[in-house]
């Protein structure tokens, strides 16, 4: 399949599980494009100003959680993590290392590798959490639209609020 029709496939494909399982509304004025690299996650991430949301399943992608410390110490981004209790504990996780940055970190059912940023753009697919997209899985898009983020918002913090927090300060074991 020629590379056109294959991005144009996964954009299909991938909008109507996001629209099946997240409701969310894809307007007209909701733009996608197709990340290539983790890097183009972390640059989202490096343009936040007040807020990122983090869902991973494992976050393990060093650009991601420096450009996640950076937001945090450096601009006072507030940045919410969800991942699940053995992507909090994996040995290669960051989760444990941004929540004594200041991330508030959670553990639960994080179900999308799903990043939000600004409430406005939202980034979705395996570079949120893995250094490379595994062969035969999605690509990772990005999708900008504060109505579309909103809708996205709304699931998350049902998700967030119901999870365990991590406090860094207490020994886990």
């Amino acid at each position: 399949m020629n590379r056109p029709l294959h991005r144009i496939l996964a954009a299909v494909v991938l909008s109507l599980t996001l629209v099946s399982v997240a409701q969310a509304p894809i307007s007209p004025d909701t733009e996608m494009s197709i990340l290539a690299s983790s890097d183009d996650v972390a640059a989202y991430i490096n343009a936040a100003q007040s807020e990122v949301l983090v869902s991973a399943y494992m976050l393990r992608v060093q650009s991601v959680a420096e450009s996640l410390r950076r937001a945090v110490v450096e601009r006072g981004v507030h940045v919410y993590i969800l991942t699940t209790e053995a992507g909090l504990h994996e040995n290669a996780s960051y989760a444990k290392s941004l929540a004594l940055a200041g991330a508030h970190v959670r553990s639960g059912y994080a179900n999308a590798d799903l990043l939000i940023v600004d409430r406005y753009y939202s980034v979705n697919g395996p570079l949120v959490g893995a250094l490379i997209s595994p062969e035969g899985m999605e690509p990772t898009f990005a999708f900008t639209g504060q109505d579309y983020a909103n809708s996205l918002v709304t699931l998350y913090l049902e998700q967030f609020n119901a999870s365990t927090p991590y406090d860094p300060r207490e020994l886990h074991q």
